[in-house]
């Protein structure tokens, strides 16, 4: 499923092929007696809830790992960045040390 079809999805455009199947059902349902039907609907609610409940948890969790991800990236990013200062400090020679290797070498 592409980004584009995710987000038709959302606002409620579903594939053809769902809205088919929608249809079915819901006429399906139209010829049941009423007592067969509530229990649908029950039913429904009851598996609705469900859903909704399982959407907020997988979304929490992707939150949470997404926030760990983060974390560890400027943990990451940190740490390169003072290996980078410390190697750059070490290499770097002063003047006098520079002096001194020249008048060593005669």
């Amino acid at each position: 499923m592409t980004h584009k079809e995710f987000f038709n999805v959302l606002i409620g455009k579903p594939p053809a092929e769902i809205e088919l199947e929608i249809e079915i059902r819901r006429r399906e349902i139209r010829d049941m007696p009423n007592a067969v039907m509530e229990e649908i609907c029950c039913e429904l609610i009851k598996e609705n809830r469900l859903q909704d409940f399982l959407i907020m948890a997988a979304m929490q969790r992707i939150t949470e790992t997404e926030t760990k991800l983060l974390r560890a990236e400027m943990a990451l990013h940190h740490h390169v960045k003072n290996l980078k200062l410390k190697k750059k400090y070490k290499t770097k020679k002063t003047l006098f040390n520079r002096f001194k290797t020249m008048l060593s070498v005669f």
